[in-house]
């Protein structure tokens, strides 16, 4: 029994001998650094006793090295996410990275704009992407590679202009910005004779669900001040497009004059004014 207790200690303290010797054959600590878009450096620490390790990338068996503990790791896709396993040879021990994501994800574009009353003006800021959708109200406008674009628009009309920045390997990010036109107001001045002052124009509604006015004033125009000297409006439907040719000012003497053209939704199609 004696003899029997004996070999099982000597047989335990045999294997557990061992056990330190196996367990010093193992990578430690692996890490990632130097990350760029397409590479990076795996590090990790030798225990004493071990030189080579296995690096297997996301799962799948990468490549083997001897006598270092840093590796680049090259050919990888932009704005992709990595883990890298490092094993001691003959599988005595490993050690894992955190997931690493490379640079090159687009990030969401910040976005500004100005608007007249029939045109915005969008522009953002680049990143990383090759190019950008834009949508208007949800629907999709154009693709484009710049960083700016003019879109055609209505009076007095509230837009939703979404940007998405895509790079070159698909990958998204997006941004959203509402903007609103003003209400349309045109001037136009010139010189004219003495005489009575008559207006010829066209206009159109661009609200197919307002009605609206269309409003036009005359000045004369005297270094900075002028003298409000007559006026005219116009009633128009939904959608509705007219025109008129109406005197706005009888016995006027010569001199510069100014027309100012106003409406909520409607807009000049055309406008002229002369003396006679």
């Amino acid at each position: 029994m004696k003899k029997r207790m004996l070999k099982f200690v000597l047989s335990l303290a045999l294997v557990l001998s061992l056990v330190p010797a196996l367990s010093a054959n193992a990578a430690m600590y692996a890490t990632t650094s130097n990350v760029t878009s397409n590479s990076l450096t795996l590090g990790w620490t030798l225990e004493s006793g071990e030189y080579a390790v296995q690096i297997y990338k996301n799962g799948a068996f990468f490549t083997s090295t001897a006598y270092t503990s840093t590796y680049p790791i090259t050919g990888l896709s932009p704005c992709t996410t990595y883990y890298f396993d490092v094993k001691g040879m003959g599988s005595y021990g490993s050690t894992s990275t955190y997931p690493v994501t490379t640079l090159g994800c687009p990030s969401a574009p910040v976005i500004s704009a100005t608007a007249t009353y029939n045109s915005i003006n969008v522009s953002w800021s680049a990143s990383n992407a090759v190019e950008y959708d834009l949508y208007v109200d949800g629907a999709f406008y154009t693709t484009t590679t710049s960083t700016s674009y003019s879109l055609s628009a209505t009076p007095s009309r509230s837009y939703s202009i979404k940007v998405v920045a895509r790079n070159a390997t698909g990958q998204t990010a997006q941004a959203t910005k509402g903007v609103s036109t003003p209400a349309f107001f045109q001037t136009y001045t010139q010189s004219l004779s003495a005489g009575n002052i008559v207006l010829s124009s066209g206009f159109t509604n661009t609200s197919s669900t307002s009605s609206t006015y269309i409003y036009f004033s005359l000045y004369r125009v005297s270094g900075s001040s002028s003298t409000y000297v007559g006026g005219t409006s116009a009633y128009l439907a939904p959608g509705q497009s007219s025109s008129l040719s109406t005197t706005l000012a009888s016995g006027q003497p010569a001199g510069t004059y100014r027309v100012e053209a106003s409406s909520t939704y409607a807009v000049v199609g055309g406008l002229s004014y002369y003396s006679m």
